[in-house]
């Protein structure tokens, strides 16, 4: 969501459906299922995981001609860490929120209107709206369908209930924390050259989960987490999907109408990721659906900003590494070794740091004590 990694791939889009940065480029849903099936359908008896990719990567490069140098240049710079954050000033924040504040009065929604019986304050909040603002750019109109979507999808997720308050870790069931601490999803340790918070999606781990979970722990990390540092509002965030194939695991994949709907609603999240890249083993010992439709299906739905800046790498788990280096990603924290390991000791690093960030209570604690059991199950293992 990458993916924008995951970002991602990740439900139930309206008519209207809502895409950051969005353009004509988007297709509708109807549409993306229907040429999804088509290339399936052409491809069923392709077995290499390059050829499948072939549209793909076709894709992505007629965006980057469709550029003009300026834009060719700053996306380029976004994908090589060279790139510059969002720049602001107290009176364009001011403008910004007041345009804001107007432009709701027209985008307001059923979910919008609930959450302002619940509680006004939390959609009314500057620094809430502003995360908005920034995902988009100080697009106001885009930054407003944005927030009606992402208050739709989290009545949909979490439940009506709580629209207008914060996600916490008791909200969170068995599943979602058993998916937490997985492993499909890590934030690395530092930062890019640029400042930037880097965040892997580890592809092997991937059809263990209900869709609803694929949503749920997204949505935690990517609002509770990222979405509240300075440095991910203005620079964005850099996602990693990393081909990374469990010995002997037997995964099936969501349907694609599942996919297509978890897509929209990760695009929700008020996240920008400001480069993404789709790392692939040359010859890929996962299922080829992985290369076929999560990787078509995900590209399939970003906007143009966010297809020039995609990369997509092929290479052994050395060379993948050192291509992310070349793009400024610190690959002495990075959750696989040379050889495609996943680096247990570091894997959820980040989770554990987060807890400490949080307040005790009763539910945390039980949380806590779940979670140290699953941690002991599979150390066993």
């Amino acid at each position: 969501p990458c993916y924008c990694s995951t970002q991602v791939w990740l439900t139930m889009a309206s008519s209207n459906e809502y895409h950051p940065f969005g353009n004509n480029s988007c297709l509708p849903r109807s549409d993306r299922n229907s040429l999804m099936a088509k290339r399936a359908e052409s491809r069923s008896h392709n077995l290499s995981g390059m050829d499948e990719m072939k549209d793909t990567e076709e894709l992505l490069a007629s965006e980057l001609e469709k550029l003009s140098m300026k834009e060719r240049s700053e996306a380029y710079n976004d994908v090589h860490c060279v790139g510059d954050e969002l720049k602001e000033t107290p009176e364009m924040i001011q403008k910004s929120l007041l345009e804001f504040d107007g432009a709701v009065r027209q985008e307001r929604n059923a979910f919008y209107e609930v959450a302002l019986n619940q509680n006004r304050a939390f959609v009314e909040d500057p620094s809430f709206r502003l995360k908005f603002l920034r995902a988009n750019m100080h697009d106001v109109g885009k930054s407003v369908r944005q927030m009606m979507e992402f208050l739709k999808y989290k009545a949909q997720y979490f439940g009506e209930d709580k629209v207008a308050r914060d996600i916490t870790l008791a909200d969170l069931n068995e599943e979602d924390m058993e998916l937490m601490l997985s492993g499909l999803f890590h934030i690395q340790e530092g930062r890019d050259r640029m400042g930037r918070v880097v965040f892997y999606m580890l592809s092997g781990m991937m059809g263990r989960f209900r869709p609803e979970a694929m949503f749920r722990i997204p949505y935690y990390i990517h609002y509770n987490l990222l979405a509240s540092l300075p440095e991910v509002q203005k620079k964005g965030l850099v996602d990693v999907c990393f081909d990374s194939p469990q010995p002997e695991e037997k995964v099936s994949m969501p349907k694609r109408d599942i996919l297509s709907d978890l897509t929209d609603a990760f695009y929700s999240i008020p996240v920008r990721s400001s480069a993404s890249h789709l790392c692939f083993l040359k010859a890929p010992k996962t299922n080829p659906v992985l290369h076929n439709a999560l990787v078509a299906m995900s590209v399939s739905t970003m906007s143009s900003y966010f297809r020039v800046r995609t990369r997509i790498h092929y290479g052994t788990n050395m060379e993948l590494q050192y291509r992310l280096q070349s793009c400024g990603v610190p690959i002495e924290t990075c959750p696989l070794d040379m050889d495609g390991n996943i680096r247990k000791d570091i894997l959820n690093v980040w989770f554990y740091k987060h807890l400490n960030e949080l307040d005790k209570s009763t539910s945390f604690e039980s949380r806590v004590s779940f979670l140290a059991s699953k941690e002991r199950q599979r150390t066993v293992s």
